[in-house]
């Protein structure tokens, strides 16, 4: 008879636990957000829905492997904060959602090229939480599509950038990360772009010699985290406008500049 009580207990909190779970995600990210999150994990560990969810300690493992250090703070901290708080004061029906403070700061505008779907999803519902506006396309021809009319877009209302960043898988269908960048650079030289590859060298390199332009890229496989950290860092940024702005200087040179910030930016 212990045993069963023990048994039953413990069912009880699983399922607690994978409630809150639930309505805290979907209260922060919207169902598809909940599905990208909880999907990634599934594939990541090789079990279920249910098993993940009713596995706190799990579950925290899987969101700090997948989302990084940030994860802490936007997943776990107002999980946290329902489970401590749900033998005390179960009444309480306040939404973490209604804590969050609305903002008026410029809405980041990003484009992401990717052919794995559940990736697009993720970047989506994860990024759009900072105040961005993400938009996603599973090939490179797409991509290029979506451009050209923000494009027309940006220009009649005098913008000088719609997108502030565009994100391209260096292997996509159609349209490679590298055939894609270098049709919207013809439209706009401007325009800030980071390659996602697992090869740092080869696209930096490729980015050089077949654009003559030196092109930030984020080493796969990343987290969100740091995909993050690479579209708001500024000294990133300006250290490749700087490699750009010498159009005297010979490739080579430019090749090993770019590729120890990179590396060094990697390595941290």
């Amino acid at each position: 008879m212990g045993n069963s009580k023990f048994d039953f207990n413990h069912i009880r909190y699983e399922n607690q636990i994978s409630q809150i779970i639930e309505t805290s995600l979907i209260d922060l990210y919207g169902t598809n957000g909940y599905k990208s999150i909880i999907q990634t994990m599934m594939r990541e560990c090789g079990k279920s829905e249910k098993e993940i969810t009713g596995n706190y300690k799990l579950f925290e493992d899987m969101i700090q492997g997948i989302f990084g250090r940030i994860g802490d703070s936007k997943i776990l901290d107002p999980i946290k904060m329902e489970i401590d708080r749900i033998g005390i004061n179960k009444t309480s029906q306040t939404k973490t959602t209604e804590q969050i403070p609305s903002t008026q700061t410029k809405q980041m505008r990003l484009l992401i090229a990717d052919d794995e779907i559940h990736l697009l999803e993720l970047y989506r519902d994860w990024l759009k939480f900072d105040n961005r506006h993400v938009i996603t396309a599973e090939n490179g021809q797409k991509c290029l599509k979506i451009y050209q009319k923000e494009h027309v877009h940006s220009k009649s209302n005098q913008l000088e950038n719609y997108f502030d960043v565009v994100i391209l898988d260096h292997n996509m269908p159609v349209l490679n990360g590298l055939q894609t960048a270098i049709e919207i650079l013809n439209i706009n030289p401007s325009q800030r772009i980071i390659f996602a590859s697992g090869y740092i060298e080869k696209t930096l390199s490729d980015s050089l010699t077949k654009i003559n332009k030196a092109i930030e890229v984020i080493k796969k496989p990343f987290t969100v985290e740091t995909l993050e950290d690479m579209i708001s860092n500024k000294i990133l940024l300006n250290e490749f406008k700087e490699i750009n702005s010498n159009q005297k200087e010979d490739i080579s040179v430019k090749y090993s500049n770019a590729i120890t910030i990179l590396n060094n930016y990697h390595h941290r």
